[in-house]
């Protein structure tokens, strides 16, 4: 039985990443699977395309690797006034209501948090999502009603993908194994920042080496300010078993707030090189011959027992050298857990790329194979 699939943020780099993959791997013209999976459909922010029969694969091929908008294929309409909900009922008429799986790899906020109730609440569809935002921005109650059926929706890419590390949380809470400390490094781009500072590179420089390779979003400042680790932190502490809000996490973020306020990225760049390099290059030798330490950001959740909330932060931390977290070189992300029974002594550790367009997309991959009742191979 085949497995239908709808792509969200088709145009994207996951998107088109995902549809490569696919395309190169799990389509019915290989005979690889018994249930192989067909994309039916195709979104970008401006319009969908469907193909009941299923897209080719020297079709998805030819859209992922020329960059062509889905306004491009033939067929393909416009959202229109009601947005996802037209999609949603088109998809409907076409006899999909039930037999698909909305694969997710935008950054879409409240839409695609509307989106994922609608399908959860209204269909029998099932969603993979990469997008952390549904799960990870909003109310606990929202995160409870997506994710309260692990056979409709799975979402082990939102935070640190390339690790597993959603799942193993989840799995731990479910046998009752409580998770009582968490500390992560969860930003490949502040990592690496970080990293090469350690190393006597000068701030500015270092973010503009992050932009140079990709490591960063067209606005820097999206991977410097904190919430997109506290997202990741928030998804990681509600698996590990705590009814927490995003609000509930103090954020400092890597640069000093003004620098967030500034209209242009580039200016405020040439001003982080003016202000900032020098106390941040000297901050971070004088930790280093005093104190034997480096600078990491990291987040972190603390439990002390009882119907307690537990402590959660994100923001710079200075670390012994002799530390994991010390040691990380480039993206890598690294979290360290304890719990009953992986104690103080011997706490569970696990380091390794924690996203990237190809790992994002296998793990998306990987989760629609969750999503099948059955896998069977040739």
């Amino acid at each position: 039985m085949r497995q239908n699939v709808f792509i969200l943020g088709a145009t994207g780099n996951v998107g088109r990443e995902i549809i490569q993959q696919i395309a190169q791997q799990d389509v019915p013209e290989w005979q690889r699977h018994k249930n192989p999976t067909v994309v039916v459909g195709l979104a970008d922010s401006q319009n969908f395309a469907i193909n009941t029969g299923g897209f080719s694969r020297e079709f998805l091929q030819h859209f992922a690797s020329t960059r062509q908008r889905v306004g491009d294929v033939m067929g393909a309409e416009k959202h229109g006034p009601e947005g996802n909900s037209n999609m949603l009922q088109t998809m409907e008429g076409k006899g999909y209501g039930e037999d698909m799986v909305y694969i997710d790899v935008t950054g879409e906020k409240e839409t695609a948090r509307d989106l994922h109730l609608n399908i959860i609440k209204n269909t029998k569809s099932q969603i993979a999502t990469a997008n952390k935002n549904p799960v990870g921005l909003y109310d606990y109650n929202t995160y409870q009603e997506l994710t309260k059926d692990p056979t409709r929706y799975q979402y082990s890419a939102t935070a640190m993908a390339g690790l597993g590390a959603v799942p193993w949380l989840s799995e731990r809470h479910t046998i009752g194994d409580r998770i009582h400390r968490i500390d992560a490094s969860l930003s490949g781009t502040l990592g690496f920042i970080t990293d090469e500072m350690s190393k006597g590179m000068k701030l500015s420089n270092a973010i503009m080496e992050a932009k140079k390779r990709g490591y960063t979003e067209p606005d820097f400042r999206d991977d410097l300010n904190g919430i997109d680790v506290a997202r990741k932190l928030t998804i990681l502490a509600r698996e590990a078993g705590f009814p927490i809000g995003f609000n509930d996490i103090a954020i400092t973020s890597f640069l000093p707030q003004e620098y967030f306020m500034i209209t242009d990225p580039q200016d405020c760049l040439e001003r982080i090189g003016k202000n900032l390099d020098e106390p941040y290059a000297d901050n971070a030798k004088s930790t280093l011959k005093s104190h034997a330490q480096t600078y990491r950001y990291l987040a972190s959740l603390r439990w002390s027992g009882g119907n307690s909330k537990p402590e959660l932060r994100v923001g710079t931390e200075a670390v012994s050298l002799e530390s994991p977290f010390a040691r990380l070189h480039g993206t890598d992300n690294f979290i360290q857990v304890v719990t009953d029974m992986y104690t103080e002594a011997k706490p569970y550790r696990l380091q390794g790329p924690g996203a990237g367009l190809d790992i994002t997309a296998s793990v998306l991959r990987r989760d629609l194979l969750r999503l099948q009742s059955s896998v069977a191979r040739f």
